[in-house]
């Protein structure tokens, strides 16, 4: 017997083989064609499917630049709009910038466009839930990569935005959506200097935003207390508000020295993330740039808060889960308190 044969004889029925060994390979063979299959049934779902229903960011950045305009024209909004508090029965009539009008005829939930070029550009939409865009495309046509939408509870309108604007977005093998974001995580602070700025056009204007906080929580009480970072589209005082932002800062892999106060409009960023347990989430936030400060920040000044003391206790706040997995406990707040200003915590 030669070597090919000896190979194949220990993966394939042979003769001579025992009634156990028959079955054995049986089971084995069984195993590698449904792993095969498998993986040609993941790479047509996230790689072959047909373009035109899983557009990707190289798409939206064409259609993107192709309008390029700092034009406003008026528009009618349909009645049935979010942005259209009216009350009546008629459409309203308002000034939208150009570079948008076509997409939001194209489908009356388009409330925005998210970036962190190059690798996040995308069309944001809203539904009358936060159910219906995990599962379908910008089109409307179902599809499992959904699109990067906004929480149905806040306000996206000319006159009116929610204290914290949060977009959901899927994190795809493709690279796709928001799955650039597991590079803050994996790269670090060398990844945020460079990205340390959001932007989110609304359909009616331009906003920037500078990121303060990224972090990792669970959405699981088995794996400890939650963090529902989801639940706070509004705040109800400054004191809610600090609260959340100091949460946010105690959580973060780094401090970025963005200042913080009652009344900043905040953008978060949520995804999924599998590094660690099922149903994790990787979070990104960031407070709106104000009209009397300077878009640009100094990176040089950034601190890492990732990893662990000298004690071996991790620098920023995880879950009970985590601790037990790395026999650690929380180091305990390191950031300055003079981020938030009223800070009383």
């Amino acid at each position: 017997m030669n070597a090919f044969e000896r190979v194949v004889s220990e993966i394939i029925p042979w003769k001579g083989d025992s009634t156990g060994e028959i079955i054995r390979k049986l089971v084995f063979l069984t195993a590698i064609i449904a792993l095969v299959v498998a993986g040609f049934m993941l790479l047509d779902f996230y790689v072959f499917r047909d373009n035109e229903n899983n557009k990707d960011a190289a798409y939206w950045q064409d259609v993107k630049n192709q309008n390029a305009s700092d034009d406003v024209i008026t528009i009618f909004l349909d009645d049935k709009d979010k942005s259209d508090n009216s009350g009546g029965g008629e459409d309203k009539q308002v000034e939208v910038l150009a570079q948008y009008a076509d997409l939001y005829e194209q489908n009356n939930d388009f409330v925005g466009w998210i970036s962190m070029e190059p690798y996040i550009d995308y069309p944001v939409v809203q539904a009358e839930d936060n159910e219906y865009y995990l599962k379908h495309n910008f089109d409307g046509g179902y599809n499992e990569n959904g699109t990067i939408f906004a929480d149905y509870q806040g306000v996206i309108s000319a006159d009116e935005m929610p204290h914290n604007t949060l977009l959901y977005g899927h994190n795809l093998i493709t690279n796709n959506f928001f799955q650039p974001l597991s590079n803050f995580r994996k790269e670090g602070i060398e990844f945020l200097k460079d990205n340390y700025m959001l932007e989110f056009d609304t359909l009616y204007e331009r906003n920037r935003y500078k990121i303060f906080s990224v972090f990792l929580t669970n959405t699981k009480s088995e794996h400890g207390e939650v963090f529902d970072y989801w639940s706070k589209v509004y705040f109800n005082s400054k004191t809610d508000f600090n609260n959340f932002v100091a949460e946010c800062l105690d959580r973060s892999y780094f401090y970025t020295g963005v200042d913080l106060q009652y009344g900043d409009e905040l953008l978060t960023l949520s995804t999924c993330d599998f590094s660690m347990f099922q149903d994790m989430r990787l979070v990104v936030i960031a407070r709106k740039v104000r009209d009397d400060e300077p878009l640009s920040m100094d990176p040089s000044t950034f601190i890492d808060n990732s990893g662990f003391d000298e004690n071996g206790n991790v620098k920023r706040k995880m879950f009970d889960a985590y601790y037990t997995t790395y026999d650690c406990e929380w180091a305990g707040r390191s950031w300055d308190a003079s981020y938030i200003k009223d800070f009383e915590g």
